[in-house]
């Protein structure tokens, strides 16, 4: 017999090429994706950059006018110019509440409609309408609101072109006996303006004293503005204003002479650094979480903060303290007064930051660190 011949097999190389081609093409395509990637995070991050970068210069050259401002480097602008830079952003809000109507003012925060009140301005309102100096009339509706500050946040759909944002300045470079001007409608006479100086700074008023009841009356207002400029009901909600025409204030109380519920020489306003700092979240969040360490204190104690009791569940417990404790330091700053600790922990920190306390407690000297809660 003749051998068999081996049997051959023929691979068709064809669709091996082209799976080989689509593999290159496809590796290519995913190396195009890859570097179009990492070129527009590039971008991103160089866009992000120049934006914190264009922020920063923008804080800058206000903290540099400002600086100037208070050495007295330039001029003050006249009282007859700050009104009317301001006057078309400065509204009168009616609110309807029971049945009845309310009156305050408010002014503009944002180009699209955001505009700051004060809370009990348009607390329990059914209605809020907003009225410009031009003579528009407008609806609006409660975006955010804080008790705690009394500062409030409304919205509204149609502004008039004149009425831009009002600058927020630095209230923490206030100075007794500087002028100051407060705009807003007192007993609904629109677009009034008053001036007058700067009395005081850092006032803590108690929330009981405006007529609010426990649980929320027994906390208080910081780092508060007193002036002497004329205002009187109806202005609660409108800005005060310094030499340079920045708000540094927004106007919410009035202090009275027994049965006359009118101007008598002391008012006060929200400082704006304390607006800075609530009315972001109002218009994020609707709601502004205070910072909370759960104790009673003494209100009028010298030498440091002498603590009555401990709210059981409280950061306070959590943290150790104890009836008796007198808190004579936080973060390395000396507290003289309760209302120290309270206006420091209000302008500079927030619920879940930690703040290292000095505590006396009989003889001993201690270190202890509390991490704040929420108010509840």
């Amino acid at each position: 017999m003749e051998p068999e011949s081996p049997i051959k097999v023929v691979v068709d190389r064809k669709p091996l090429y082209v799976m080989a081609l689509v593999l290159v093409v496809l590796a290519g395509f995913l190396a195009y994706i890859y570097v179009d990637y990492v070129h527009l995070k590039s971008e991103y991050g160089d866009l992000l950059g120049r934006y914190d970068t264009l922020s920063s210069n923008i804080d800058s050259l206000q903290s540099i006018i400002e600086s100037l401002y208070y050495n007295k480097v330039v001029s003050n602008l006249t009282a007859v110019k700050i009104y009317n830079e301001s006057k078309y952003s400065i509204v009168l809000i009616t609110c309807i509440v029971n049945g009845g109507e309310r009156l305050g003012s408010g002014f503009v925060y944002r180009s699209d409609g955001y505009i700051i009140t004060n809370n009990h301005v348009v607390e329990d309102a059914s209605s809020i309408t907003v009225t410009f100096l031009d003579g528009t009339v407008t609806d609006a509706y409660i975006v955010g609101r804080d008790v705690y500050s009394d500062l409030a946040v409304i919205k509204v759909n149609n502004m008039p072109e004149e009425a831009h944002p009002l600058i927020l300045g630095n209230s923490s470079l206030l100075k007794v006996g500087e002028p100051v001007y407060a705009i807003g409608n007192p007993f609904g006479l629109s677009g009034s303006m008053t001036a007058g100086i700067v009395s005081q700074v850092g006032r803590v008023l108690r929330l009981s004293d405006f007529g609010i009841p426990p649980p929320q009356g027994n906390y208080v207002i910081a780092d508060v503005v007193q002036f002497d400029a004329a205002v009187n009901p109806g202005n609660s909600g409108g800005p005060l204003l310094n030499s340079l025409g920045e708000v540094i204030g927004v106007t919410f109380a009035i202090e009275t002479g027994g049965e006359v519920n009118a101007f008598i020489g002391i008012g006060y306003a929200i400082s704006s650094d304390i607006v800075k700092r609530v009315v972001p979240d109002l218009i994020e969040k609707g709601h502004y979480d205070h910072p909370w360490m759960g104790i009673a204190y003494k209100s009028n104690y010298v030498g440091g903060v002498y603590i009555v009791s401990v709210q059981p569940g409280s950061p306070a417990e959590s943290a150790g303290l104890q009836e008796g404790d007198i808190i004579t330091m936080v973060d390395g700053h000396t507290i003289r007064f309760a209302d120290d600790l309270v206006t420091y922990l209000e302008k500079y920190k927030s619920p879940g930051d930690t703040i290292l306390l000095t505590v006396l407690r009989d003889t001993a000297t201690l270190e202890i660190e509390l991490t704040l809660g929420v108010r509840p």
